[in-house]
């Protein structure tokens, strides 16, 4: 990571009190609530310190500027998909029930707030965090494969099968479509999944490194 990326990400003050805390909740609420009513052009570190009820010189007491802000909520955000996902399949043995539980996680993340999601995602692709941004997908994938030895998943097919499905997901919401929050976007990717996995040979242990992740999710 460059010198420059290291600036904008890193943030200035650790939140370890409770009132740090708090005050990263009013600065990340305050930039989502910009975002969501008026647009990330909008966005500035002086109209954020004004919405989140604190001085620009307390927002710069943890933040350097915008982007890092951005970088940290979409860090959250990361933490708390890879969360969700594994709660969904937790106790399941099912292939079935894991693929689909995975599968309408995975769609239910980007309802909330679509447009503060796109924003902060594509700030934090944009300062080349790409393998952060990939990290809880290829986690995930890893717990659905060892929940049930019988899976056939390679790292290759790990690598495409979970790239297949976060790029559909994310394609219909950036695109808005009427799919997300219908029956019919979940069935199609269980289907597409199950389709793929019966195609695999059991003894498919070529293991692929993952390339170019910065273009794979968000």
């Amino acid at each position: 990571m460059s010198r420059k990326v290291q600036s904008t990400v890193l943030n200035r003050r650790k939140p370890t009190q409770a009132r740090a805390r708090a005050t990263i909740e009013s600065i990340f609420e305050a930039t989502a609530r910009i975002i969501d009513r008026e647009g990330i052009a909008a966005l500035n570190t002086n109209r954020i310190a004004e919405r989140a009820g604190i001085s620009i010189g307390t927002l710069y007491e943890y933040y350097p500027n915008k982007d890092a802000i951005l970088i940290a909520m979409a860090r959250r955000r990361l933490a708390e998909d890879e969360s969700s996902v594994r709660q969904a399949i937790s106790g399941l043995d099912d292939d079935g029930s894991l693929v689909r539980n995975a599968i309408r996680a995975m769609i239910a993340l980007h309802v909330h707030r679509p447009k503060v999601r796109r924003a902060i995602m594509a700030v934090h692709l944009a300062n080349g965090l790409g393998s952060e941004h990939v990290k809880p997908v290829q986690e995930i994938a890893q717990v659905i494969a060892e929940r049930n030895a019988q899976l056939p998943l390679s790292g290759a097919s790990l690598f495409v099968v979970t790239r297949a499905v976060v790029g559909v997901v994310r394609a219909a919401f950036e695109e808005r479509s009427q799919l997300p929050g219908t029956d019919q976007l979940e069935e199609e990717l269980v289907r597409l999944v199950q389709a793929y996995l019966s195609t695999l040979p059991r003894a498919n242990t070529v293991d692929v490194p993952p390339s170019s992740p910065s273009a794979l999710t968000g």
